[in-house]
């Protein structure tokens, strides 16, 4: 019965919980990829507008700061924020900067959710196939009373078929969810650091 069983067929031992779980698994591959993306748009970005606005104001050149802070990248609307507030003092420059910041840290865990969903999830939908399968073996060695063990063959395939595509699908999610955070916390301490770095430079001239 199981001679030359290929993917395609274990996988359709695996009953309709297996295409749930391929769903999950092609949502989170895509929510990875795009996270991904960000976050090198992110630190590329944030690399080459630090040295230009780094410039601009050990040159004292503020006009120049507010515009290079007109481009479209996460680092430059926080520092914006902070230059809009230049006249408020500092405080309120920093208070500027800080709300600013945290709302391009939701952009970063943007999605992330979808990750943590399918890691603690996926493993329940695989178990609910696993149960499901069991019942079938159950129901068809009840059915066919002295038969052998091939009767339940079927019924036990799309058990253990469920429960490894629930692993499968869960474990890369998780790690990938781990992953962003660490990244997405490490974003958030080189943020706090520039930001305090473009304030000292940005108030030099009145201490």
């Amino acid at each position: 019965m199981f001679d030359n069983l290929g993917l395609i067929s274990l996988l359709q031992k695996g009953g309709v919980t297996v295409i749930v779980l391929a769903f999950f698994s092609v949502l989170s591959v895509g929510v990875m990829m795009e996270r991904l993306w960000a976050l090198f748009k992110f630190r590329r970005g944030s690399k080459i507008f630090s040295l230009q606005i780094e410039k601009a104001l050990r040159d004292g050149n503020r006009e120049a700061a507010f515009t290079i802070c007109g481009k479209e990248e996460p680092l430059a609307r926080i520092f914006k924020a902070g230059l809009t507030k230049y006249k408020e003092g500092k405080t309120a420059v920093g208070e500027a900067m800080e709300l600013a910041a945290k709302q391009e840290l939701l952009y970063l865990e943007r999605y992330l959710g979808v990750l943590g969903t399918t890691g603690s999830t996926a493993p329940f939908v695989g178990l609910f196939g696993t149960v499901l399968g069991i019942i079938r073996a159950f129901h068809d060695l009840a059915i066919a009373e002295g038969a052998g063990p091939s009767v339940v063959a079927d019924g036990i395939a799309e058990a253990l078929v469920a429960t490894a595509a629930g692993l499968f699908v869960a474990v890369p999610a998780v790690i990938a969810y781990n992953y962003f955070t660490r990244k997405i916390n490490s974003a958030a301490v080189e943020i706090e650091g520039r930001a305090a770095e473009f304030i000292d430079a940005l108030f030099e001239d009145n201490k």
